[in-house]
């Protein structure tokens, strides 16, 4: 058992630790994978019905989950986080606080549930946030390609707005994430990349202008295709030797467009540099392995190959988000870092918000909050009935409450995660 671990009775936990370990294996709980924070008393006596202890990360306490809760010193002190461990990077679960109001569709039509996972004020900001920054995308990248100096003020006009939304409650731009603002892959990845980065680095517990770093390198990381021959990247069958040789000459171009930028990070190219180098040294363009990866890099490969699975490319359909994280999951320790993929867990969830599922009921849904301890268990938007029929009205499923259909007589889950557009639904037409 590592130092850093330690064995408590589940009457000895509390809000704000991290369970490590259980005292049974995982697959053996609700629990989809390893590790989680105590968030509420109502975590723990959810595992109070799985396991008679466990083991927490003494290493990492999130003091934010204990505000309303009083227990005694001597516990706390068993796992507190100390002073000398914040030197490095600080893995803290701050999660955005939740607002409430009247949860609609864009179109106006109705629906059952009056508790929601964020206000229609928040969306109509990240909106423009997000609309704002696909504006000063485009320009800044017609400007690259041309060969046209870019204004570093210019890139934080698209950066700084949607990394006070995500500060706010990040929800409303992990929602529009998902939105295909145009025709371009390399566009649309870019600014999904973006924002997963800016909510990947407020878990990690970084400062504004460290969230600003790895926002600027989410947009750039692709910028170097923009130079590859416009053949390669529409191709609908798979690149040959000849042609991926060439393709992977984009980070090298990439790198050389933004060092031209006048006061850019050296971070940012870093980012831009490594973000094709994997853990276990298979990566690109210098079979970089383990810590000769740059953290930034380490990060960036792990939202970059998420946001390719989970969007359109030319030679290959989006998968469902359920199913991009198990292929990440999977790849833990092996092309990335194992403790990097448990926090980007930990970050985005394994059904983030808009993320489209199909229940055993057959109904079709869209996630609109996610169960940090329940995994599987979100709460559920539905749209579609069990024959795929559109919903006059939009009922909302708490599956960690609702164990059980309308009939009271069949258990009910969530059978599979579905891609973006399953069923002609865009998750983005409606707004909680």
């Amino acid at each position: 058992m590592s130092a850093k671990t330690v064995p408590l009775t589940i009457d000895e936990l509390e809000p704000g630790m991290y369970v490590s370990k259980l005292d049974r294996p995982w697959l053996e709980t609700p629990y989809l994978f390893q590790g989680f924070y105590i968030e509420t008393l109502e975590d723990i006596r959810e595992l109070a019905k799985h396991c008679q202890h466990v083991f927490v990360d003494n290493n990492r306490f999130d003091e934010t989950m204990t505000a309303t809760q009083s227990f005694p010193a001597p516990v706390r002190n068993r796992v507190k986080q100390t002073s000398a461990t914040i030197s490095r990077i600080v893995y803290l679960s701050k999660e955005s606080e939740t607002q409430t109001s009247n949860a609609k569709p864009i179109d106006g039509k109705s629906t059952d549930d009056e508790t929601t996972v964020r206000s229609k004020r928040e969306f109509d900001q990240a909106a423009s946030a997000y609309a704002q920054a696909s504006t000063v995308v485009d320009e800044v990248i017609k400007r690259m390609d041309a060969g046209v100096a870019v204004d570093l003020a210019v890139i934080h006009q698209a950066v700084d707005p949607m990394i006070e939304s995500v500060m706010r409650n990040q929800d409303a731009l992990v929602w529009l994430a998902r939105m295909k603002t145009k025709d371009d892959y390399v566009f649309d990845h870019s600014l999904a990349a973006s924002i997963w980065l800016i909510v990947f680095g407020k878990h990690l517990g970084f400062d504004k202008k460290t969230l600003q770093v790895v926002s600027m390198g989410g947009l750039f990381m692709d910028v170097g295709k923009t130079s590859m021959p416009k053949k390669l990247l529409t191709q609908k069958t798979p690149l040959n030797d000849e042609e991926m040789a060439l393709m992977r000459k984009h980070v090298e171009a990439g790198v050389k467009i933004v060092q031209q930028i006048k006061g850019v990070d050296s971070r940012v190219v870093d980012m831009i540099a490594t973000h094709h180098e994997r853990h276990n040294g298979t990566g690109y363009p210098n079979s970089l392995d383990g810590n000769q990866i740059p953290t930034f890099g380490r990060i960036a490969g792990i939202v970059d190959s998420y946001c390719a699975m989970t969007m359109n490319r030319p030679y290959a359909m989006a998968i469902s988000t359920y199913d991009a994280m198990m292929q990440i999951n999977h790849l833990a320790g092996v092309e990335f870092q194992a403790e990097m993929v448990e926090q980007f867990v930990q970050a985005i969830g394994v059904f983030p918000v808009g993320t489209l599922v199909e229940l055993s009921t057959g109904e079709v849904g869209v996630v609109i909050a996610q169960n940090k301890v329940r995994r599987l268990r979100p709460k559920i938007m539905v749209l579609l009935d069990q024959d795929k029929k559109p919903l006059e009205r939009f009922p909302t499923i708490d599956l960690r409450t609702q164990l059980v259909d309308k009939t009271n007589t069949e258990s009910l889950w969530i059978t599979k995660g579905l891609p973006p557009g399953a069923y002609g639904i865009d998750p983005t037409n409606y707004y909680l």
